[in-house]
Formats: C-alpha cells, sequence, structure tokens
C-alpha cells in the first residue's frame, strides 16, 4: 500500500487531504508537533477506514523530523507521496 506522508497536518487542509488519498487507498502518516491531536486526526480517519497515524516532530528541530519519518519507514515503509504545509 503507498503512503503519503502530511507535514503540519491538521484539521482542515491536512485532514482533507489526507482523506482524499486514503479514500484512494494510501496509508496515512500524519507530522505535526503534538502527539495528542495527531492521535485525534488519526482516530478520523480509522473511523473512515483509512490506515494512519501519527508522528510528533517540529519542522525547526530538524533532528525530530528525521526521527519521525524513521518511525513513519518502520509503522508503513517508504514514503510515496510527501505534503508539506507547515
Amino acid at each position: 500500500m503507498p503512503t503519503i506522508a502530511i507535514v503540519g497536518a491538521g484539521s482542515g487542509l491536512g485532514l482533507s487531504i489526507a482523506k482524499a488519498f486514503g479514500d484512494n487507498g494510501f496509508s496515512v502518516a500524519l507530522v505535526a508537533r503534538t502527539q495528542e491531536k495527531l492521535d485525534a486526526l488519526a482516530a478520523d480517519l480509522k473511523e473512515a477506514g483509512i490506515e494512519a497515524a501519527g508522528f510528533a516532530a517540529d519542522v525547526m528541530e530538524p533532528a525530530t523530523v528525521a526521527a519521525a519519518f524513521d518511525r513513519i519507514k518502520e509503522r508503513f515503509g517508504a514514503v510515496d507521496v510527501l505534503e508539506y504545509s507547515p
């Protein structure tokens, strides 16, 4: 299954993109600063039948982004599409 990573995921544009890709067979990796918000977004997507998970990272701290993408790779494999909207 292909994977999209959405960096700067939120309840507006990020969630809409996640739903659109998820409805078309993508797993969704959500990346933003707050794990609790990511967990809520992932739960919303899972209710819609979309495989999703949140990975906390702050784009102002590159090491956290690298660590998040390591965890994404462990969970979903390679990222096929990257959407960046911090």
